[in-house]
């Protein structure tokens, strides 16, 4: 089997799999405002109401200085951009230059990138980090945590957030940019201020 249908294969099986499970759980909440418990949000005593708490997902990726362990997803004193994707979103892989782009234009400290999926098999998304050369932090969210937080409902989605946490295009931190220039153009004035 091609590797390409393989993983088609594999990422709709995955998805399928962390999805019905996440719906499961939202059901036998019984508040709906209070999201679903999970390992990494009982683990950092994560909750909606508290935004100061630190979200944590585990990374997939660990060479080449990419953090190994848990990765803060919204540090403070930094731009973030968040990038939700999954291995077979068209779309998702056509950022990936722009992406890179962007990594070597601002550096670690101004901006904090951080992709996230929630896909469980982690051979699917190191051969995807591999083939597409990501040069950032990749985590997955299989609880869909961090995916229910920002309500990041659809792939891509790309988020940017001030030095102080607040939405860098007003009252949702969702942006509709794809490319290197259209990210710069929201960025570059976070970076300016």
């Amino acid at each position: 089997m091609p590797s390409s249908t393989r993983r088609s294969v594999l990422t709709a099986i995955s998805t399928g799999l962390g999805l019905s499970l996440a719906g499961c759980v939202d059901q036998s909440s019984p508040d709906a405002s209070t999201p679903p418990a999970t390992d990494t949000a009982a683990e950092n005593d994560e909750t909606e109401t508290d935004p100061d708490t630190k979200l944590t997902l585990p990374s997939v990726v660990t060479r080449d200085g990419f953090p190994d362990g848990e990765v803060v997803l919204k540090p403070d004193g930094k731009i973030v951009l968040l990038n939700f994707f999954t291995t077979w979103c068209h779309p998702c892989q056509k950022e990936m230059p722009d992406f890179r782009k962007l990594r070597a234009e601002y550096d670690t400290e101004t901006l904090h990138m951080v992709s996230i999926t929630p896909e469980v098999d982690e051979e699917l998304i190191k051969q995807f980090w591999n083939e597409y050369d990501g040069t950032w932090p990749v985590v997955k969210d299989p609880g869909l945590v961090a995916t229910d937080r920002w309500n990041a409902n659809s792939y891509p989605t790309n988020l940017v957030v001030d030095t102080d946490g607040t939405p860098a295009t007003g009252e949702s931190p969702e942006v509709t940019a794809r490319t290197f220039e259209e990210f710069t153009s929201i960025i570059d004035p976070l970076v300016e201020a």
